[in-house]
């Protein structure tokens, strides 16, 4: 039984060390090509020496920054609008049955399994009409409702399932009127949920390419995904360069996810518990 249990623990640490180098091996050599020279970029080599010339070349030559800040404040904006409608959306379909709830849900569901470029052009022929294109707020309407709202109101939905009706009930008994009852009541228990929620609708904001290429055309207001796919076009195909920005593009998001890994965990953990 022993011999069995040590087999099993030896098995299970090989599949995660296996797992855990074919996930971190792109990133790695994303890196190690952002810091080796012109000439050994395609080499597999350690960097001989390495070299930050190409992080100086892209600060210099391109705006790094400014698509930087534009794909956060994008990310940032329709996070904060995705996680209020998508909460308030997922609370009323956990306490309130009207016609058509069952149906909303799923089709809330349906927005999140279509692809964001399947429903692209007519998005972008009724933005349009209203003059949303090439504008940041209309690309953050764009995430908000076809990326983040669907996908928040389907993690909300089972947080707000778990927490009991009566708590609200017993809010609106002192006093309390039904907005008041959640900032005080509702959302603080569902805080985990919402943290989860944020996380991932920021992530799938900061990282989105379709719609980003079709609601933005100037320059001036690129998103970081789009204004790296145009750097071939203008540039030619530097990849040491390229590596260089992709590094820049993906730290924030690194870190992110290692400063709230221990929330992530909590809000997931607490989600898949039901009772």
């Amino acid at each position: 039984m022993r011999l069995q249990r040590r087999a099993t623990l030896v098995a299970s640490y090989l599949i995660v060390l296996t797992a855990l180098v074919i996930f971190l091996f792109p990133i790695i050599w994303l890196f190690l090509g952002s810091i080796k020279q012109p000439a050994q970029i395609l080499e597999i080599s350690l960097p001989n020496p390495p070299t930050l010339q190409n992080y100086v070349t892209i600060l210099n030559s391109y705006p790094v920054a400014r698509f930087l800040g534009n794909s956060l404040r994008v990310a940032l904006l329709s996070t904060a609008i995705s996680v209020l409608a998508g909460a308030l959306a997922a609370y009323a379909f956990t306490r309130y049955r009207f016609p058509g709830s069952n149906v909303g849900l799923l089709f809330a569901l349906g927005m999140r399994m279509l692809p964001a470029i399947a429903v692209s052009i007519p998005l972008y022929l009724l933005f349009s009409r209203v003059q949303l294109t090439n504008t940041t707020f209309g690309l953050v309407m764009a995430h908000s409702a076809i990326i983040q709202i669907p996908l928040v109101i389907w993690i909300m939905y089972g947080f707000f399932q778990d927490i009991p009706h009566e708590l609200a009930e017993a809010g609106l008994v002192d006093g309390c009127n039904r907005l008041t009852v959640l900032y005080h009541i509702v959302f603080p228990l569902a805080a985990p949920g919402l943290a989860v929620a944020g996380v991932f609708a920021f992530l799938f904001s900061w990282n989105d390419f379709g719609l980003s290429l079709i609601m933005v055309s100037t320059p001036d207001l690129l998103t970081m995904p789009v204004a790296l796919s145009q750097m071939n076009l203008q540039y030619g195909v530097r990849w040491d360069n390229l590596s260089a920005a992709a590094v820049m593009y993906i730290v924030p998001t690194m870190i992110m996810a290692l400063l709230l890994q221990r929330y992530i965990t909590r809000g997931l953990t607490a989600g898949a518990v039901k009772g």
